[in-house]
């Protein structure tokens, strides 16, 4: 089939979807005219009643639309916040370097992207992971040492949210196996009181406990960042919600299966990893993708023991005695970013679910 082909089956499939009842005709035509205002609503402030780059700042004050001097001003600092502003290519990079490798894991669970092995793609991250410290830090290799402190914006959001999802989500599943594992009494009672614990404190909390807490327990004269607390923190924090994830669909699978693959002589780990939790992951795709969302949104809450992810970072760029008011413009930027990252990994979980993987 053409392209052009499964597109118009696709639009045809979408409309009879979309009026296949009086009330779905209804909410349709609701929300079609809703997405319409919306759109023409923004193109005026972007476009008609904008104030233009090549333009005097001077006009931002007086105009209702958006005033695109400002984000020339500002963008870089939004991005990268107080890092050094002439090694700024560094944060660049580590972002670009996180971005494409994410891009790349998402097509690779999809079937879209090249056919690397687990191994190959477990390698991939780390070396990735190991890189965005050495280039965010410097210290070495010739390369001009700076604080955690000034590790601001975008990369610190990416690193934050990419690295605690990448840890928390294999140990949440541990922590799954483990409480509905029925073997051994003391792991299964272990993995419940942890994840409710972790699930009814609030993720402040636990910011607090890594940042303030944490260092309090490591041996006298060993120190640790306070981006390397709050990566623990979260990682803690988010394997619980990933646990009670998969426990979902490991609950949901028929006993049958487990004890197939049992009974034709696999081991545990090799029955899980075969048989079992392939199942159970595709089961609790719309839960894991919605975790992974929120995980990466609530990356955000970081700002409250002093690190300046993406939104501290817009807040101070409008905070200007030059450029105040321009909030709208900052948190635009900012919400356009949000919406296409989190709209790919939407996108992503629904290919997953609907058994379009390779």
């Amino acid at each position: 089939m053409s392209f052009a082909n499964s597109a118009r089956a696709r639009i045809s499939a979408s409309l009879k979807a979309a009026f296949s009842s009086p009330l779905a005709a209804v909410l349709s035509v609701v929300s079609a005219v809703l997405i319409v205002a919306i759109a023409i609503i923004a193109l005026r402030w972007s476009v008609f009643l904008a104030v233009w780059p090549w333009q005097d700042a001077e006009l931002c004050s007086a105009a209702r639309g958006l005033c695109w001097p400002f984000l020339v001003e500002k963008t870089r600092f939004i991005l990268f916040g107080t890092y050094p502003y002439d090694l700024h290519v560094r944060p660049a990079a580590v972002s670009l370097l996180l971005c494409g490798l994410a891009v790349l894991t998402c097509r690779q669970l999809t079937g879209r992207g090249p056919s690397l092995s687990v191994r190959q793609l477990t390698l991939a991250w780390c070396l990735c992971i190991c890189l965005a410290f050495v280039l965010m830090g410097g210290g070495v290799f010739g390369l001009e040492a700076v604080d955690p402190v000034r590790w601001n914006g975008l990369p610190i959001l990416l690193m934050l949210s990419i690295i605690a999802v990448a840890l928390a989500f294999p140990l949440g599943i541990l922590l799954a196996l483990a409480r509905v594992q029925d073997t051994h009494w003391f792991l299964s009672r272990f993995a419940t009181v942890y994840i409710e614990i972790a699930r009814g404190v609030p993720m402040l909390t636990v910011l607090f406990v890594g940042i303030f807490v944490l260092p309090l327990t490591l041996p006298e004269g060993v120190g640790v960042s306070p981006v390397t607390a709050t990566l623990t923190a979260l990682v803690l924090f988010h394997a619980a919600y990933f646990a009670e994830d998969m426990r979902s669909g490991l609950l949901s699978l028929p006993a049958g299966q487990g004890e197939a693959a049992r009974s034709l002589g696999m081991p545990y780990w090799k029955a899980m990893r075969l048989v079992v939790l392939p199942q159970a992951i595709r089961r609790s795709l719309p839960s894991l993708v919605n975790s992974t969302i929120g995980a990466y949104k609530d990356t955000s809450l970081v700002v409250v023991v002093g690190i300046l992810d993406l939104t501290a970072t817009a807040r101070m760029s409008f905070g200007d005695p030059g450029w105040r008011g321009h909030a709208v413009e900052a948190y635009a930027l900012v919400g356009v970013w949000f919406f296409l990252s989190c709209a790919f990994l939407s996108r992503t979980g629904r290919r997953l679910h609907n058994g379009k993987a390779g």
